[in-house]
């Protein structure tokens, strides 16, 4: 293919496509129109599932080896045995929260490698009630220029969060609106979801996986990476909603989440009400370590750092399972792991984000 290179790096160069030579025997046509449009949502599209998986994988061990320093043979051969356990999630409708823009009265998506927006006249990764309203719903003036549409697969329940005023907002009878200023003065808006196995509360400015069928595959891959819990005390950091502890660390003797999030928090307190748990309410970086046999973490996309890995590598775990949404601080963080004594065990690729090249991957360590 032709390519017209944007930038130019030391170790990498980043450009667009100009022309497609000869096109590989897995691509396809996006069917989607508003992709067609210039949606930069689902970049991978003109990937099928096959060769999606496979340049997820790629764009994993690149990470691993050229970020983490890790050694090549060992991540291919970890790559190649995690082949069974890798779960992709089907491409149709399995997000549950969609986070748009507004202009013009109207939710849209960000055109690709641009700040403009497209207003879509589909969009077939999002749950169906969602994509009612992402497609039907009217803003007026003073609503904002943002919003936050999640629905509950399992009640149906639905949530709009606008940057503005939420009468400004003009969405069916059955949605919850409501405002971040009204979130930040108290206001406690959620719904019921169900994943893994059990009920959650998830509320309306609380992170929770891109869908109920996500978060099942990931508790299945840290489950997997962890290894035995029973009797041990396990640390959930970056804990969320308390989605690993409640699950994974359902057998602990001692559970200890850490989550910076009021939002989240308070949930968490709900979802693990009936465990043996210490909630802790502030940032990982400043947490007063204690003695523990696993660490769970699942940072944002800008990963542990520095200070969450100094943070938790004092709890002097055995065992470590970092959960990463982004290769690249994956990389980066598996390296200063690598560099407290952490090596690498075993390496699982959620295909949780299909039609894009987001990949959210399970690290196990040990030492």
């Amino acid at each position: 293919m032709r390519v017209e290179l944007n930038t130019e790096k030391k170790r990498f160069a980043r450009g667009h496509v100009i022309e497609v030579l000869e096109p590989h025997a897995q691509r396809v046509v996006p069917s989607c129109a508003t992709h067609a449009a210039g949606c930069g949502g689902c970049d991978l599209a003109h990937a099928n599932a096959g060769l999606q998986t496979d340049m997820k994988r790629q764009i994993v061990a690149d990470a691993l080896v050229r970020i983490g320093r890790v050694d090549e043979t060992l991540v291919r051969t970890l790559l190649s045995a995690s082949i069974g356990r890798v779960e992709a999630v089907g491409a149709s409708g399995y997000r549950t929260t969609a986070r748009a823009a507004i202009t013009d009265g109207r939710a849209g998506y960000r055109k690709r490698s641009s700040h403009d927006v497209i207003h879509p006249s589909t969009c077939a990764v999002v749950h169906p009630l969602l994509e009612e309203l992402l497609l039907g719903g009217r803003y007026k003036t003073g609503a904002g220029d943002e919003v936050v549409l999640r629905v509950s697969q399992a009640t149906g329940e639905r949530i709009a969060l606008v940057a503005g005023d939420p009468d400004m907002a003009e969405l069916p009878e059955d949605v919850i609106v409501v405002g971040r200023h009204q979130v930040a003065a108290g206001r406690q808006v959620h719904l019921t979801e169900e994943a893994a196995g059990r009920s959650w509360r998830v509320s309306a400015d609380s992170f929770f996986q891109a869908g109920p069928t996500v978060a099942s595959a990931l508790v299945a891959a840290v489950r997997s990476a962890a290894g035995p819990v029973d009797g041990s005390t396990l640390v959930d950091a970056y804990a969320g909603i308390g989605l690993f502890g409640g699950t994974v660390g359902a057998t602990a003797r001692d559970l200890i989440s850490i989550e910076q999030s009021g939002s989240s928090t308070e949930d968490a307190r709900v979802n693990l009400a009936e465990m043996s748990a210490t909630i802790v309410e502030g940032a990982v970086e400043g947490w007063k370590a204690r003695p523990a046999d696993i660490v769970i973490a699942d940072p944002a996309r800008r990963g542990l750092g520095d200070g969450g890995v100094e943070a938790l590598e004092r709890c002097g775990a055995p065992r470590f399972v970092l959960v990463s949404c982004d290769t690249g601080s994956l990389g980066r963080d598996v390296g200063l792991l690598s560099s407290h004594g952490y090596e690498v065990d075993s390496v699982q690729v959620i295909n949780a984000f299909p039609d894009t090249s987001h990949v959210e991957t399970v690290v196990g360590l040990r030492r």
